[in-house]
């Protein structure tokens, strides 16, 4: 998946990397919706159903509906808590070796001069409440808390930023 959101939106994808090591990564996207009506225009949904039914990405196949359940209750919350386009930040990961050297404030502070770069007056991003280092960082990076949103697992904090 994250292969056919790089070839869709290719300008958001950052690697913060040391000695040619992967220390993290960030995934923005500039407009979801773009992300998504590609995937249904190149019949990647299906691909990536098909392949999840044949046990492909580690998924049981009693655990599909749920799957399918909570990403539409992700599409259906796309556009709450927007005021400027659909800009979104999907992904951030660091290496556990590398947490606490600042690799996530660079990746998330790129991210949003990358969004800023290409005209972008706001992004979003949603964060699990419990995750209170990844909401620390958020904060101290400029994202403000704009409601909260549920699926299947629990309740998502619903943040923006002004790159």
């Amino acid at each position: 998946m994250w292969s056919f959101i790089r070839e869709v939106e290719p300008r958001g994808f950052l690697a913060a990397r040391e000695n040619g090591e992967l220390l993290g990564y960030a995934i923005y996207v500039p407009s979801l919706k773009r992300v998504q009506r590609a995937a249904i225009m190149r019949g990647a949904i299906v691909r990536w159903a098909l392949a999840a039914l044949r046990g492909g990405f580690g998924i049981r196949l009693r655990a599909i509906p749920n799957i399918l359940l909570n990403k539409l209750l992700f599409v259906r919350s796309g556009s709450r808590y927007r005021s400027r386009g659909d800009a979104q930040l999907l992904n951030l990961a660091v290496d556990p070796a590398a947490q606490g050297r600042g690799v996530a404030t660079a990746l998330v502070s790129a991210g949003l001069l990358v969004m800023r770069d290409l005209g972008l007056a706001e992004v979003r991003l949603e964060v699990r409440p419990w995750n209170r280092g990844a909401l620390r960082l958020y904060e101290k990076t400029g994202w403000r808390e704009v409601g909260r949103t549920r699926d299947l697992e629990g309740e998502w904090v619903v943040m923006v930023a002004n790159p």
